[in-house]
């Protein structure tokens, strides 16, 4: 059987009544009219009745005796007095009902009678009797329902039209509102369910029934407190819908927890929830809605976030941070209830000949091997962390120093036994370990993890593969912090812009030297409370922790941005400018790319900027060396080997580097005046330079008798400060002259 649809249901109902009213008015009118003119032509019959009656019953008292026989006077008064015949037919009776006189017309059925009686004083001696015809009545009514069909149709024509389409309308948007709301309901992500005032369900949709495993029918118009079944995510106890406390309290509640959804076949799902009241039209709380979604994915991936926030994604173990976290806890504990914790700092050692041997995934493997291994061979209370790279951290709690000694030991044992297989090879690896303990007296967490790394790094200094207790007397060790202090304030000077550059004047020697002026470019820090640093104090830190790249970035940057600044300032003439650069930015990646686009973006003319590398990072790599050089002097760079000399087989890989420039260590310089080999060294140098069509510069060029047997050798150019004392950078200085003995010869 074929469902109505809303509309059809509209349609009928109103087609019904009205049609109802359109049959009412339709014998209202001739019914109406039917007993209007009736009442009207009784009213008109029965008043000439009473006329004619008054007329006779004068007559019957003039001659009561004979009246019955004066035909003629009865004929005159019934037919002209006092009110003279229409249609009307009149008909005089005696008292015992026999017709005395009639007059008028003869009355065609349907007829309408009216009578009134004829007084002889006090007696009734007879009746007048008044009779018409009913037919035109019946014609009146006949027109009158005609037009009362006619009037019925426009009635209900024009009732189930105007208003059907009104309603309609009505109905079309109600029902479109209704299945948008109830499309949209079944359409969204999240459990809807409402209930009345009492929380009996009356809706649920498709998600609801999916998250909860009940259908619409199984629960409606049940106690919601009979299906839903909330527990605390936590604790697993029992927990209210928020629905009962919404409808009291006519606001929106959630549980504002944790809250798991116990399903129809016992399984249990993370929800977040919100129930909210719903108003009638007076404003009082008729319902409630219930809003749930599906949060497990969304708990799960916040667990698991949380935990890689707190642990090393590839060996599981926790990371530096959570592991700096329980060090502080632990220095807390030692501090305030007297517990003796130590620090393991471990370093691997033969790690990088694995990973760069057999690749990134053979030391991926490697590392969560070792990581199981170790974990085995310490106790359920200590935490073990891997701090980055090959690096590891182990926290004994509640541990003496001599008992850590002893498990350290036993890691010791354990890798150095340990055999990595890769392709059917064997690799073995070691580990340095640095120990610090954490007691009442120990400053903060980061102390004492620089404490025990300062001690892993010098077991390494010592060996490798050995343990080394942090001891507060040691100066080697307390060196090695010191180094490492430096790390965090070169770190916030770059950060801070704190670094500054100076400059040394070069002296050119001879008329080979030419008309350019050359400077080598210095850099000082300046520290938190704005004191000069020299580069002897924060560059070894630097080169020991790899910070030189970002340093030497600094000053490219700084210098290649400044460049026709500086030319400007010092009088506009060719201008070269010698910059250091450590022999791990040689090895940084990008490193030449950025020198080339800020070239190009700075427009630097060819020769403005000569490179210098030491001779000892040449050697240490150098092809790298020569690919750089290479690189940069087809930007139209210039290159010098400093500290030429001091390095083993100088000479042999001096023609495999197209240098510019051989700036003799000052070693050799500072003491040819006393020292004979010095002098011969110096020499030598300089003579195998010009050979090789290099030019050659002399550092520590401290006096005017250095300078002057500089100048007897034939070296192009005198550094150092016999010459010039360091000034800063982007301050204007005296641009030096050649020695009055040159004046002639060298163009300035």
């Amino acid at each position: 059987m074929k469902l109505k649809s809303p509309d059809d249901k509209v349609t009928s109902i109103v087609s019904r009544v009205a049609l109802l009213i359109a049959f009412v008015v339709t014998l209202a009118l001739p019914i109406g009219y039917w007993l209007v003119a009736y009442n009207g032509f009784s009213d008109q019959l029965e008043f000439k009745a009473r006329v004619k009656a008054t007329a006779l019953s004068g007559l019957i008292a003039t001659i009561p005796e004979v009246w019955i026989y004066a035909e003629n006077r009865l004929l005159g008064l019934i037919t002209r007095e006092p009110v003279p015949l229409d249609t009307e037919e009149v008909r005089v009776y005696d008292e015992r009902d026999n017709l005395l006189a009639q007059a008028g017309r003869k009355t065609v059925p349907p007829e309408l009678r009216r009578s009134y009686s004829l007084f002889d004083g006090s007696r009734v001696a007879g009746r007048v009797e008044v009779s018409d015809t009913l037919r035109g009545i019946a014609y009146g009514t006949l027109i009158a329902a005609v037009l009362g069909i006619l009037l019925g149709s426009l009635v209900f024509i024009a009732l189930r039209t105007i208003p059907l389409r009104a309603l309609r309308e009505v109905t079309r948007a109600l029902f479109e509102q209704k299945e948008r709301a109830e499309v949209t309901l079944r359409s969204i992500g999240d459990g809807v369910i409402t209930t009345d005032a009492d929380a009996r369900v009356e809706f649920l949709n498709p998600v609801a029934e999916q998250l909860s495993g009940w259908s619409l029918s199984d629960v409606r118009n049940r106690p919601l407190t009979e299906f839903l079944n909330l527990l605390d995510a936590a604790s697993g106890e029992s927990v209210a819908a928020p629905v009962s406390q919404a409808l009291a309290e006519n606001r929106i509640v959630s549980c504002g927890r944790d809250i798991d959804l116990v399903r129809r076949d016992g399984g249990r799902i993370g929800i977040d929830d919100s129930a909210a009241p719903i108003h009638g039209p007076d404003g009082d709380v008729i319902g409630c809605v219930l809003i749930f979604r599906d949060v497990s994915s969304v708990r799960a991936f916040t667990k698991l976030r949380s935990w890689e926030a707190a642990h090393d994604v590839l060996t599981g173990l926790v990371n530096r941070r959570e592991f700096e976290g329980l060090v502080d806890a632990a220095v807390a504990s030692a501090q305030q209830a007297g517990k003796l914790h130590v620090i393991c700092y471990l370093d691997l050692d033969q790690f990088k000949v694995v990973n760069d041997t057999c690749g990134h995934a053979a030391g991926d493997d490697l590392l969560k091997e070792l990581a199981g291994l170790l974990l085995s061979r310490i106790r359920k209370s200590d935490t073990l962390a891997r701090l980055g790279g090959d690096e590891f951290g182990l926290l004994l709690d509640g541990c003496s120093l001599e008992r850590a000694q002893f498990i350290a030991a036993d890691l010791l044992a354990v890798v150095g036994g340990y055999r990595f297989n890769w392709e059917t090879r064997p690799y073995s690896i070691g580990v340095s370990i640095g120990l610090a303990t954490i007691s009442g007296d120990s400053a903060s967490g980061s102390e004492v993890l620089a404490m025990a790394d300062t001690a892993c790094y010098w077991a390494k200094e010592q060996g490798r593969n050995r343990v080394c207790v942090y001891r507060t007397g040691d100066s080697d060790m307390a060196a090695r912090r010191r180094e490492t202090g430096w790390v965090m304030r070169i770190k916030s000077a770059l950060a801070e812009d704190r670094f500054m550059l100076y400059h040394q004047s070069f002296l050119p020697l001879n008329v080979a030297a030419g008309g350019r002026e050359h400077i080598e470019v210095l850099l000082r820090m300046i520290d938190e409370e704005g004191n000069l640093i020299q580069p002897g104090s924060f560059l070894p830190a630097a080169e020991r922790f790899n910070l030189m790249p970002a340093i030497d970035r600094w000053v490219v940057s700084t210098l290649f941005v400044r460049y026709h600044e500086l030319v400007a300032a010092r009088g506009g003439g060719p201008l070269t400018c010698a910059i250091n650069l450590s022999g791990t930015t040689l090895n940084a990646e990008g490193f030449p790319d950025f020198i080339r686009q800020l070239a190009i973006e700075y427009a630097l003319p060819p020769q403005s900027i000569c490179f210098e590398i030491t001779e000892t990072a040449a050697i240490n790599n150098l092809r790298k060396a020569a690919e750089f050089i290479k690189e940069c002097k087809s930007m139209g760079f210039l290159f010098a080997l400093d500290d030429f000399g001091t390095g083993t087989s100088s000479f042999g890989y001096l023609k495999n580097l197209p240098i510019d420039y051989l700036k003799i260590d000052g070693g050799f310089v500072r003491n040819l005046e006393h020292d004979a080999v010095d002098k011969a060294m110096t020499e030598a140098i300089n003579r195998i330079g010009h050979i090789m069509g290099i030019k050659t510069i002399a550092e520590y060029a401290e006096n005017d008798s250095i300078i002057q047997g500089l100048i007897s050798m034939g070296v192009d150019y005198a550094q150092g400060y016999g010459v010039c004392m360091p000034t800063p950078l982007f301050e204007p200085g005296p641009r030096l002259a050649p020695l009055p003995e040159l004046a002639a010869a060298v163009t300035v």
